[in-house]
C-alpha cells in the first residue's frame, strides 16, 4: 500500500518537475541578453534600409551589435553604446569572412580604421573650391541624402523591371575588406575638383543617373559602396574615385543613346569601386593620402575662404585624379565589363548595355579613338584592346540574352530625361 501510494505520486509529481524546468530553460533563452554578433572591417552604419539612404557612421572592426529587425538583406541594429541605424547583412563576421585585415589598413596595434578628414572640414574645403573657382561645384558628403533620391522616388523607379538572379553579385572579393574612412571624406572633395574642371554640376539629370546607379549597385549587392554619381557640364570622360563616388562628363554622356547604356556605364565604373581597383593604385605610390593634418587648421563653422590650403588641396587632387584617370590594365577593365554585364542582367536591364555602347565608340571614333565631337578617348588603351573587350562581352551577353525578359520602359524614360 505504501509503495503504491508512493509510485501514484511520484507519477505525478515528476511531470510536474519536468513542466517546470521546461518553462525555466525557456524563460532563461528567451528573456536573456540578445545574441550579440560583430561587424567587419568598413561597416556602413545607415539611416534606414537601403544604398540611398546617407551614412551615419563606419563601424569600428568587430564592432559589437544586437539585430533588432531585418528587411530585404537589411538589419536593423543597435550598436552597443553607440547608437543605432541600418547596416546591410554581409556587414556581419561570419564563417566565411573572418579573415583578419592587414595592419596598413589599421592604426597600428588597434582595431580601429585609419581616420579620415573630419567631414565639417570635408564641407569646408569644397565651399572654398566653389568660391575660388566661380562655378557650382558642390557635392553631397556621403553622409548627406542625394536631392531628388527618398524612398517613394526610388520604388518608383524600380517598379516595372524583371530582375533574375543570373551569374553572381560579384561581390565576394571585397568582403571582409576595409574602405578607409579617409576615402568617405576626400572622394567628395575629389569629385568637387573634376566638377569644377568640367564647368559645373548639371543638376537637371544627377538625380536620374543617381537612381541608375543606385539600382545597379543594389542588384550588385555592393551595400557597402557608397554609390553616387555627379554629372559635368563638359567633359568626356568619367571615373571613379576610391568608395563609389562616380564623375561623369557631359560630352560622354551625350553619345548613351538608352538607359541600358547608361546602367552598363555606370556598372563597369561602380565595379572599380567594389573590386577597389581605385585605393590599390593609390597605394601603389610612393606618398600616402594623409591630409588630416594638412587641413587640420581649418576652422569648420565659417567655411570661408582658404587661399594656402586651397592651393594645396587643388595640387593634391590633381596627382589623385590622374591617377583615377591612367588606364587600367586589360585584366581589370575585363573583370569591370564582365561585373556589369552581369548587373545588367540582375537588375533587369538589356545585358547588351554596355557592350552597344563600346561598338558605337568603335564605329564612331575610327582608328585613332579621337573626333567624334571633339572628345579624345585617350582613357581607352588601344584599338585592339577595344576590340578584345568587345569579343569577349558578345560571348558573355549571348549566354545571358535567353535568361532575361527585357522591359522597354526605361527606353522611353531615358528618352524624357535625357532627351
Amino acid at each position: 500500500m505504501f509503495e503504491s501510494s508512493l509510485l501514484n505520486k511520484a507519477r505525478t509529481t515528476i511531470p510536474l518537475i519536468v513542466l517546470i524546468l521546461l518553462t525555466s530553460v525557456f524563460w532563461s533563452t528567451s528573456s536573456g541578453d540578445p545574441q550579440i554578433q560583430q561587424t567587419q572591417p568598413g561597416a556602413l552604419l545607415r539611416h534606414g534600409p537601403g544604398n540611398y539612404y546617407p551614412l551615419l557612421k563606419m563601424l569600428d572592426y568587430q564592432a559589437r551589435v544586437i539585430i533588432k529587425d531585418s528587411t530585404h538583406g537589411w538589419l536593423n541594429i543597435d550598436v552597443l553604446d553607440d547608437g543605432s541605424g541600418w547596416i546591410s547583412c554581409n556587414a556581419l563576421i561570419s564563417e566565411d569572412t573572418q579573415s583578419m585585415p592587414t595592419q596598413r589598413q589599421y592604426q597600428a596595434g588597434t582595431n580601429k580604421p585609419a581616420m579620415g578628414v573630419d567631414r565639417a572640414v570635408v564641407g569646408a574645403m569644397i565651399k572654398g573650391l566653389t568660391q575660388r573657382l566661380g562655378v557650382d561645384a558642390e557635392v553631397a558628403t556621403p553622409y548627406e541624402p542625394l536631392p531628388g533620391v527618398d524612398e517613394a522616388s526610388v520604388t518608383a523607379f524600380r517598379s516595372g523591371f524583371n530582375p533574375v538572379d543570373v551569374g553572381k553579385p560579384l561581390t565576394a572579393v571585397a568582403t571582409g575588406r576595409n574602405l578607409s574612412s579617409r576615402y568617405l571624406s576626400l572622394s567628395p572633395v575629389l569629385a568637387a575638383q573634376q566638377v569644377a574642371a568640367w564647368g559645373g554640376r548639371n543638376i537637371s539629370v544627377e538625380p536620374y543617373c543617381n537612381q541608375v546607379l543606385l539600382w545597379i549597385a543594389d542588384r550588385a549587392g555592393a551595400a557597402n559602396i557608397t554609390a553616387r554619381v555627379y554629372v559635368a557640364m563638359r567633359g568626356g570622360n568619367e571615373f571613379c574615385l576610391p568608395g563609389g563616388i562616380i564623375v561623369i562628363g557631359g560630352d560622354l554622356l551625350a553619345i548613351v543613346e538608352d538607359e541600358a547604356e547608361l546602367a552598363g556605364i555606370l556598372g563597369h565604373e561602380l565595379a572599380h569601386a567594389v573590386f577597389q581597383h581605385g585605393e590599390c593604385a593609390l597605394e601603389k605610390q610612393s606618398w600616402r593620402i594623409g591630409v588630416s593634418e594638412t587641413f587640420a587648421e581649418l576652422d569648420a563653422e565659417t567655411g570661408g575662404y582658404y587661399d594656402k590650403e586651397i592651393a594645396e588641396l587643388e595640387e593634391f587632387s590633381a596627382g589623385v585624379i590622374l591617377m583615377m584617370e591612367r588606364k587600367h590594365s586589360l585584366d581589370i577593365e575585363f573583370t569591370a565589363d564582365s561585373a556589369a554585364t552581369i548587373w545588367l542582367a540582375r537588375a533587369g536591364y538589356d545585358p547588351e548595355g554596355l557592350l552597344s555602347f563600346l561598338k558605337r565608340l568603335r564605329k564612331g571614333f575610327g582608328e585613332g579613338l579621337t573626333g567624334h565631337g571633339g572628345i579624345n578617348l585617350t582613357w581607352l588603351n588601344s584599338r585592339d584592346e577595344l576590340d578584345m573587350r568587345i569579343e569577349r562581352l558578345e560571348k558573355q551577353v549571348n549566354k545571358l540574352k535567353r535568361r532575361v525578359k527585357i522591359t522597354e520602359r526605361y527606353k522611353l524614360r531615358f528618352k524624357q530625361r535625357i532627351g
